[in-house]
């Protein structure tokens, strides 16, 4: 989803800044912008980390893509509190060049997708397994205190109380189930399902970077690279418990991904499709006999230098990480 018009509305006590900026000469170009969800606002210019004489740091990320220009850096802080966005770059504005790319980053801040469900949306099925219909099916995740729950694959609703334990879920006749403690209520517990889409589509995007953010609940992927991407790079993201995978990449795309975690997504933790290339680069990604590592519909993934091949699903559980040691630099592998 594109930055809202809202969001792109230029406030009074930005407006000269911006004309200041867009008339700057093009050695000047590659300014820094903040994201402070908590301390910044929307109305102030991004200019500052804090705030000071009207210029200060923006509350949304997609604030900072409505100001941002060709080569700049959004820097976001991590606060006490997720961002509820979702993030989409591209076009002749929000890219870079080979010598300094459009650069998002943190040290941590998380990106997230989910939502609580409206009072009332739970409903009792019996014992104590409860079932509310999301907005979004197709997908899902379902967090309890920020962390995913445990699914369980169900093909009906019977049987369903004798096959949940408390504290786990399933998807099935498009409803979402979840089995509580004994004698609890769902609204006992801090619920949050997947309910925003992707956390960042990359489509028609070159030379950016975005760097060290957790992204987690949205509804299909963390990061989806859609379309005509080159030269993009991920790098120190952890991209955990999404409805569909953790980083995909499609159409004529070609993404890296270097020292990123991948874990904890509902139906393959990476994927390819159509004609993407995606190299991971010294990347933990999780295997579970429940859930492919990777699924690489494009022949083009690469790990580590190496093509991926078909994944094997039959591992057990106990193998929890792709490539403990492989996933490190070569170097580092090499010295265990």
């Amino acid at each position: 989803m594109p930055p809202s018009p809202q969001a792109c509305r230029v406030p009074w006590a930005g407006l000269a800044w911006a004309i200041a900026f867009s008339f700057a000469a093009p050695g000047a170009l590659g300014a820094d912008l903040y994201v402070d969800n908590v301390a910044g606002s929307d109305e102030l210019n991004g200019a500052r980390r804090s705030t000071a004489r009207g210029a200060g740091p923006v509350r949304t990320i997609n604030r900072a893509l409505c100001l941002a220009r060709p080569g700049d850096r959004i820097v976001i802080a991590k606060t006490s509190e997720p961002y509820r966005e979702q993030l989409t770059i591209g076009g002749r504005r929000l890219r870079g060049n080979s010598l300094r790319p459009l650069t998002i980053t943190s040290d941590g801040a998380v990106l997230d997708g989910t939502v609580r469900a409206a009072t009332g949306a739970w409903r009792h099925l019996r014992g104590d397994v409860f079932a509310m219909r999301p907005r979004r099916l197709a997908y899902q995740q379902l967090l309890l205190d920020g962390a995913p729950l445990q699914r369980v694959g169900l093909i009906s609703l019977d049987g369903a109380a004798a096959a949940l334990r408390p504290r786990e879920w399933a998807l099935v006749g498009g409803n979402l189930l979840m089995r509580t403690d004994a004698a609890r209520l769902p609204s006992d517990y801090d619920l949050r399902h997947a309910g925003l889409q992707t956390g960042v589509t990359l489509y028609n995007a070159r030379d950016v970077v975005i760097e060290g953010l957790v992204i987690q609940g949205f509804q299909l992927d963390g990061v989806n690279a859609h379309g005509l991407v080159k030269n993009c790079v991920l790098r120190g993201l952890e991209c955990r418990a999404n409805g569909r995978s953790g980083i995909s990449a499609g159409g004529v795309s070609r993404l890296r991904a270097a020292a990123c975690n991948v874990y904890d997504n509902g139906a393959v933790q990476v994927r390819t499709e159509a004609l993407a290339r995606l190299d991971l680069d010294g990347c933990d990604v999780e295997r579970d006999a429940g859930t492919p590592a990777w699924s690489d519909g494009s022949g083009g993934l690469r790990i580590d230098g190496e093509p991926a091949g078909d994944e094997d699903v039959t591992r057990s559980r106990g193998a929890k990480r792709l490539s403990a040691a492989a996933s490190l630099p070569r170097s580092q592998a090499a010295g265990r």
